[in-house]
């Protein structure tokens, strides 16, 4: 019996842990900002200030339609082995393409898909090259920007 209560008491316990994830929010539940989260590699001949450019170009494209998106640019660097701060050389660069909340983003969806001409094609393909000729993005994630 008591190999039974110990045996049960194991799969309760793992079940319970197994499920953890169940309450979890789906991303259109993101109680912040939603966001295009881009790592990205410089290419051989790109620059830092080509990026810089290309991600104002990115973040001009969101607002001159009218849409509330902030384009923020980071670089990232590994840690320095001897003291642990970070080390000199650049590691990748990293791109976030912030919509204010939930409703702005479902709004940009909608107008990508249904609305964008042929001008707004020429101005993406243009922020696009920028990017491209700077650097090659290794991955893309979503994330939600939480409000502390």
């Amino acid at each position: 019996i008591m190999k039974y209560l110990i045996t049960t008491l194991a799969i309760i316990t793992l079940n319970v842990y197994a499920n953890d994830h169940i309450d979890l929010p789906k991303p259109s539940e993101c109680k912040g900002s939603p966001a295009s989260y881009y790592v990205a590699k410089l290419l051989e001949g790109g620059t830092i200030n080509g990026w810089l450019k290309a991600t104002k170009m990115h973040e001009a494209y969101y607002q001159d339609r009218g849409f509330d998106v902030n384009v923020v640019p980071s670089i990232q660097y590994l840690p320095n082995e001897e003291n642990g701060g970070p080390s000199d050389d650049v590691f990748r660069i990293s791109t976030h393409v912030i919509h204010k909340n939930v409703s702005e983003l479902e709004r940009w969806n909608k107008w990508n898909s249904n609305e964008r001409t042929d001008s707004d094609k020429k101005d993406y393909d243009a922020f696009v090259a920028e990017y491209d000729k700077n650097n090659e993005v290794t991955a893309k994630r979503f994330v939600c920007m939480l409000k502390s």
